[in-house]
């Protein structure tokens, strides 16, 4: 073979080289391709929730000045920090009003959180509605494009995971509301103040621009809770049930304790719209709120959170790292 023909063929094999490499990339990018838009496709659609897309939720923390370095300061510390917007609502605490030096140390966020709504003279419980219609006129006029306000008091544990993951499928312009349902004294029954309950957007916005509209619309007896249920379905808002698939609760009036070994009162046989469950089928895995819960409480929970992967979370797993702790 002389040597143009070496040449030539050395060349159609360098080439051919070559051309094999290049198929294989344009082949293996493509593979690489199809695979991460599956994955990037199966993330945001089934698996994980974009953040731009999370309902934005606003807390209102009923509470008293009094509480400002105690019962409020846990409460913040240990679930309230993850509200998208909080406010914590009574008399401005002393330590804000005089400007006490001792209060450098605390989170700048903590202290801008307390509001006293506007027109509140006396901060007790048989003024409670008064203060709760006070407050929402003033959230309605200063934030209503919130998703959904949740209110809670400062013995109210909530599990903020599980409450986005209940409210991702859930419509903020509807006129609803969510919470442990009683069956008594109001149409559709009400929502207990104590477990904290959901107001949507829209329910927001018809509460607060009637009470802005006129304040004396709305039924005022102190009984907070049974006062804004009554007075929202005057609006046309109606509660939705909140319960899982299998029955058991997300929302709970009594402690974390008092459910599990079902220590219930009488009056809550009487008043509960679902039947009562102790034990493992007290609470759901999805479960969202506790009441009545002790700063150990409240820290007992947020340890044994941290202590559980959130994708893994049941209920089971927790009261037994809860009882442990």
């Amino acid at each position: 073979m002389g040597l143009k023909q070496k040449t030539l063929v050395s060349l159609i094999f360098f080439l051919g080289i070559i051309l094999y490499i290049t198929y294989k990339i344009t082949v293996n990018r493509t593979y690489f391709d199809i695979i991460s838009y599956h994955f990037k496709y199966f993330n945001e659609s089934n698996n994980t929730i974009n953040l731009s897309e999370q309902p934005r939720i606003f807390c209102l923390l009923l509470t008293s000045k009094k509480n400002f370095q105690t019962k409020a300061k846990v409460l913040y510390d240990v679930w309230a920090n993850k509200c998208d917007n909080l406010r914590f609502l009574s008399l401005k605490p002393d330590e804000l009003a005089q400007n006490i030096t001792n209060t450098q140390s605390l989170d700048e966020r903590y202290k801008e959180s307390w509001l006293e709504p506007t027109g509140l003279k006396e901060d007790s419980y048989d003024k409670l509605t008064n203060k709760m219609y006070l407050s929402l006129k003033q959230i309605y006029k200063i934030d209503p494009n919130y998703d959904w306000y949740l209110k809670a008091d400062d013995d109210t544990f909530i599990f903020i995971d599980n409450l986005r993951k209940f409210l991702s499928d859930k419509n903020s312009s509807d006129s609803v509301t969510y919470g442990y349902d009683f069956k008594v004294l109001v149409d559709n029954g009400y929502h207990s103040g104590g477990a904290g309950y959901l107001l949507s957007k829209e329910a927001l916005k018809r509460i607060g621009s009637k009470l802005e509209e006129n304040f004396e619309f709305c039924p005022n007896s102190g009984i907070e809770d049974v006062d804004v249920a009554k007075c929202l379905r005057n609006l046309g808002v109606y509660p939705k049930p909140s319960i899982d698939e299998q029955g058991r609760e997300r929302f709970h009036p009594l402690s974390l304790s008092d459910h599990f070994s079902g220590n219930f009162p009488q009056w809550l046989h009487q008043y509960s719209k679902n039947p009562l469950k102790k034990a493992i089928d007290c609470c759901s895995d999805t479960s969202i709120s506790f009441h009545y819960m002790s700063k150990e409480d409240m820290l007992k929970a947020k340890y044994s959170l941290e202590q559980i992967n959130s994708a893994n979370f049941t209920f089971k797993s927790f009261i037994q790292l809860f009882n442990k702790t």
